[in-house]
């Protein structure tokens, strides 16, 4: 077993039941095979979260909680998880996935044999609940790309999409739903942007680890199983559910960036 122990951090908020699959999947393919802790971050659930969990803290050694008093988002929830993180390597993992194998130990091998200062962050392949691939790796969020790709037709060269490869290769981004990276790197990095509460932190963070000069990877020999939107449906109602975008999407891009590439969006709806 590999004495370098990995923090798994989740964040979690009223997602009971989907937050117990997940730890019960990592625990199932991960005992006795690498030595990890997880660390749930709840932001102050109002459901069973807490009492489930603590269940399971009963017979696993391994598994932290943290209780906020509020629900501070993503980032900041992240962040704090961070802090009681006794890992050298973070996987940060939200809370409505499952991991269907033992891949994310060739996934963290992978990072480690890696040439020093190469890889930066690392993230894996997405699949639906029925096995079906799941968009997981963003081109460059430029306002050209989104023209290519909504007035020009080429696909995957602005929205969320699964590269065509077997093997591990460098992207621009990769999904904040699980990515894997270095403690003192994703420090160095400025951790998660707590300007974020939820959406865009990731394809930041991603950006400012570019800045750095480290190449983020999608290696998709590891699948995590999404059940996309769990851990966010109860902030809007679903045909709102766009609307919750816009505020992350104006500080990451900028307003007159933001409002540019919508409207080069809804250009391309309509002539398509």
């Amino acid at each position: 077993m590999d004495n370098n122990l990995l923090s798994i951090i989740i964040v979690t908020w009223n997602t009971a039941q989907v937050t117990l699959k997940c730890i019960k999947t990592i625990s199932k393919h991960l005992k006795n095979k690498i030595n990890y802790e997880i660390i749930i971050v709840d932001n102050a659930s109002s459901d069973n979260t807490i009492s489930e969990i603590n269940k399971l803290k009963i017979v696993n050694c391994k598994l932290k909680i943290i209780q906020n008093s509020t629900n501070s988002g993503f980032a900041k929830g992240n962040n704090i998880g961070v802090k009681h993180a006794k890992g050298e390597y973070l996987f940060f993992l939200n809370s409505d996935m499952e991991m269907i194998d033992d891949k994310l130990i060739d996934m963290l091998n992978f990072y480690k044999n890696s040439p020093i200062g190469h890889i930066g962050l690392i993230g894996p392949k997405f699949l639906n609940p029925d096995l079906t691939p799941q968009g997981s790796v963003f081109p460059p969020q430029t306002a050209l790309n989104a023209f290519k790709e909504f007035v020009l037709n080429i696909k995957n060269s602005y929205s969320k999409y699964t590269p065509n490869s077997n093997k591990p290769i460098s992207v621009w981004s990769v999904s904040g739903g699980a990515m894997l990276i270095k403690k003192d790197l994703f420090l160095q990095a400025g951790s998660w942007n707590e300007k974020y509460f939820m959406y865009f932190e990731d394809l930041d963070l991603c950006r400012s680890i570019c800045k750095l000069h480290k190449e983020i990877i999608y290696f998709p020999q590891f699948k995590v199983i999404h059940a996309h939107g769990q851990s966010g449906k109860k902030l809007a109602s679903s045909e709102n559910q766009w609307r919750r975008l816009i505020p992350s999407s104006i500080k990451f891009h900028g307003k007159i960036n933001h409002y540019f590439i919508n409207a080069i969006i809804c250009l391309g709806q309509k002539l398509h």
